[in-house]
């Protein structure tokens, strides 16, 4: 995408509706640009105003801390903290094992366990990562390291038991402001089998809970957008995704039911090509 190009599509982005004000006060995140451009919506209660900072390196995808409130972004071989106000990039100095490695050319998706507080990188070719941030634990040796465990795959029985994933979004349970949680649980979104999927952490067990679907038709999502949680309290989660349709030129934001599947839009967002996706609450 080009210079010019991405500032065209942003400025139809800021003529996208305003939505209902029971979204309101949560700050939406998103990738464009391949990676080199921070969106950054105040308020996804509405969408089109929109805030665009340049990025000095081009990250595969992001995440929100809830225990800290940071914004992290992972690139090949590098963890960065994300000054939201700024596009700022730190590095945070991580270690990464030698097989922990995406491979060129995937949708990575990254999000927060928040009962550990670490975070979980997989992607559409299958690899699963753990970063384990410094401080992690007592005087445990992972704390400041990037390492792999299994790869994903379809539980025995699954409708897409034997099928290889293209899983390009992740989001956990439970994402409390400022704690961690007593237990969280992983969703996922499978491109190849368009489903909302649940992802057994460091086994790479997948299952499928159900089809997307929007106005109760099965959607033909693409590789690209995101998918987070965001949880008022324990046990209370609402779940937020950027998806484009293949054949879309353009994304939207949705709400996705984690019982179903089912996802209603939310507003189009006037431009497609995202390539990663958080939400943050108020703290």
């Amino acid at each position: 995408m080009t210079r010019l190009f991405l500032t065209a599509a942003l400025a139809t982005l800021t003529a996208a509706p305003v939505l209902a004000d029971g979204h309101a006060g949560n700050t939406g995140y998103a990738l464009a640009g391949d990676g080199k451009t921070l969106v950054v919506m105040p308020d996804i209660a509405a969408p089109g105003t929109v805030e665009t900072y340049a990025l000095n390196a081009s990250l595969d995808a992001i995440a929100w801390r809830p225990v800290t409130g940071a914004l992290l972004g992972i690139a090949a071989g590098k963890i960065y903290e994300i000054d939201p106000a700024t596009g700022a990039l730190t590095d945070l100095g991580a270690r990464f094992a030698e097989t922990a490695m995406m491979s060129e050319g995937t949708a990575v998706a990254f999000d927060f366990n928040n009962k550990i507080d670490a975070v979980r990188a997989v992607s559409s070719a299958g690899e699963n990562l753990v970063y384990f941030p410094q401080g992690f634990g007592e005087g445990d040796e992972r704390a400041g390291s990037v390492l792999r465990f299994t790869d994903l795959a379809y539980a025995e029985g699954d409708a897409s038991e034997g099928a290889e994933p293209r899983i390009f979004a992740n989001a956990y349970t439970n994402a409390i402001n400022g704690a961690k949680a007593g237990a969280t649980f992983q969703y996922a979104l499978d491109a190849r089998a368009n489903a909302l999927v649940s992802l057994a952490n460091n086994a790479g067990t997948l299952e499928t809970i159900g089809v997307i679907t929007v106005d109760g038709a099965a959607a033909d999502v693409l590789p690209m957008g995101g998918f987070d949680i965001i949880s008022p309290a324990e046990g209370t989660d609402a779940a937020f995704a950027i998806l484009q349709m293949d054949g879309a030129e353009t994304a939207g934001l949705y709400t996705i039911d984690l019982e179903s599947g089912a996802a209603t839009l939310l507003a189009d967002l006037g431009m497609g090509g995202f390539t990663g996706f958080a939400v943050s609450m108020p703290r």
